[in-house]
């Protein structure tokens, strides 16, 4: 399966709300948005390392993809009459198997 690559410049590690003051932040909730607004699922880790040589900040996101499968269906449309509870001359729509 071919999908469409992203190229990745920046990513914005947003942490979970902190709900108490005097505790460190919760990792669930964290959430990783791509240089084009978009958020990145299926994030399991996220590991920040600093270089000396380089001076900048690398992020190790390790993500568990998703495959959504693809569902094929047939349909097929029944035109049915509509008549009250009580009408004698009430009709029922018949499918053909």
């Amino acid at each position: 399966m071919s999908e469409p690559s992203k190229s990745l410049a920046v990513a914005t590690i947003v942490p979970a709300v902190k709900s108490n003051p005097g505790r460190p932040h919760p990792v669930m909730g964290t959430k990783v948005l791509l240089s084009d607004g978009s958020e990145l699922e299926g994030v399991t880790s996220v590991e920040l390392k600093a270089s000396v040589e380089s001076g900048a900040w690398h992020a190790v996101i390790t993500v568990l993809p998703r495959e959504i499968p693809t569902i094929s269906a047939s349909a097929q449309f029944v035109e049915v009459d509509i008549s009250d509870l009580k009408s004698t001359a009430r009709e029922h729509a018949r499918v053909a198997p």
